[in-house]
């Protein structure tokens, strides 16, 4: 081979490199392009993770916020609920005792002291008038009547009074209920 064919060789393998150039370099590029693609889709999923993961430890966080204020709100139902016979004893007392008795006014201030207590600590007596209507979420109907001094579906007696701890039932008031 004279240096004329090896020249034109070499310039041939030249040419056919730059020719691959351009296409291997516009192939890295869109490899690149497609890299840098995922990476930032990969970086969204990652900041949308994190930020739920903020979002549930927040929620989390305020759950048990308020199931610890629930605890502390309620936490003395038990004793309170175990007093209520002693205040139901106490107004039983004062039904069956003569006006002129010394001994009642005693427990008139025993009694009222009691329920300021028991008031000062979120219980509350259900108002209940004769004649109102029987609601379950508050009533529990022991015993039917069959009048016609009331409508049907009132109450018409008191057997025992009901109480609400801030706002939730701790006992129903035990009535009697008109049935026509």
């Amino acid at each position: 081979m004279n240096s004329d064919e090896k020249k034109t060789l070499d310039e041939q393998e030249a040419e056919s490199c730059t020719e691959e150039t351009p296409v291997t370099e516009k192939t890295e590029l869109e490899l690149l392009k497609e890299e840098n693609e995922t990476l930032k889709k990969q970086a969204e999923d990652a900041k949308s993770d994190a930020l739920r993961a903020v979002a549930d430890a927040d929620n989390f966080r305020k759950r048990m916020a308020k199931e610890a204020e629930e605890r502390i709100k309620y936490a003395g139902t038990k004793i309170l609920e175990s007093l209520l016979p002693v205040l139901d004893n106490l107004e039983m007392a004062l039904a069956h005792t003569e006006e002129n008795n010394p001994l009642k006014q005693g427990v008139e201030l025993t009694q009222k002291q009691m329920v300021e207590t028991l008031a000062k600590n979120g219980l509350e007596k259900i108002e209940l008038e004769i004649g109102t209507e029987f609601d379950p979420a508050f009533h529990e109907a022991l015993m039917l009547d069959n009048t016609d001094e009331y409508g049907n579906n009132c109450v018409t007696m008191v057997l025992q009074n009901g109480y609400t701890l801030n706002g939730r039932v701790i006992r129903p008031a035990k009535v009697k209920v008109n049935k026509k």
